[in-house]
């Protein structure tokens, strides 16, 4: 009796540049533009050290993935998924990130200097200790972010979700902060100094030792200005709505 084949499991296959049924990582060592590759789990480093040109990664998953320390300067992500990877100390230097998700991911002490993140998901990623000078977040969904602790002036925040994230001690002086949602984030100690918040949201965030001086606070949404919450916008410039907005939470009645 002839004995049955065990099932066939296709071990580490995938599609790059057109390629079917090519080891993912013999494609990355080779190729520079990658479409549809699956490399979950696999540890990137020797196949991106084997040719330094940047690349193109579209459609790719990188779940897992082990890029600590790997140089993707100028390289592309479009689509991508690279949930839970690991960029500790990668080299992501005038990178793009456009759409996808990297929810989860591990980008401390990351050299992430004019990074650009276009509408990408950017959910509980950690950026302790990188270099965000120049960077720029747009349209980015940062809840529960960690970004105490990056390196780096000129950080770019616009149309992104901050909620539950943590800035604690973050420098945005000067900063002209447009559609950024901070609710319930801890902001304690956050320099604000001079910056604009433009349709940003502050309601229930901590404003702990929060430093507003010369910011102005005329396109934010403040949230409930209890007396105690209004002292932490102490040096702020504010519409005449939120002025008695405080003057009501100091029980006075303002007539024209």
């Amino acid at each position: 009796m002839t004995p049955t084949p065990p099932p066939f499991r296709d071990h580490g296959t995938a599609t790059g540049t057109g390629t079917a049924g090519t080891d993912p990582l013999a494609l990355l060592a080779t190729e520079t533009d990658l479409a549809d590759v699956d490399f979950t789990g696999l540890d990137l480093r020797p196949a991106l050290r084997a040719d330094p040109r940047p690349r193109t990664f579209t459609r790719c998953t990188l779940t897992e993935a082990n890029l600590r320390g790997a140089h993707l300067a100028e390289a592309v992500f479009i689509d991508c998924t690279a949930t839970a990877a690991d960029f500790t100390r990668a080299v992501l230097d005038q990178a793009r990130w456009q759409g996808g998700s990297a929810a989860g991911a591990n980008f401390t002490d990351a050299d992430c200097g004019d990074l650009t993140c276009d509408n990408a998901d950017l959910t509980d990623t950690g950026w302790r200790g990188a270099l965000l000078a120049g960077a720029a977040f747009t349209g980015c969904r940062m809840i529960g972010a960690r970004l105490t602790g990056h390196r780096g002036p000129d950080l770019n925040l616009a149309r992104c979700n901050l909620s539950v994230a943590n800035l604690n001690g973050m420098s945005l002086r000067g900063a002209h902060l447009v559609g950024i949602r901070f609710t319930e984030a801890d902001l304690g100690g956050t320099d604000f100094r001079d910056a604009v918040l433009e349709d940003c949201r502050l309601a229930d965030a901590n404003l702990r030792a929060a430093d507003f001086t010369g910011a102005d606070l005329r396109g934010a949404d403040l949230g409930e200005l209890t007396i105690a919450a209004a002292a932490q916008f102490s040096g702020a410039v504010i519409s005449a709505a939120q002025a008695a907005a405080v003057c009501a939470a100091l029980g006075l009645n303002v007539v024209d």
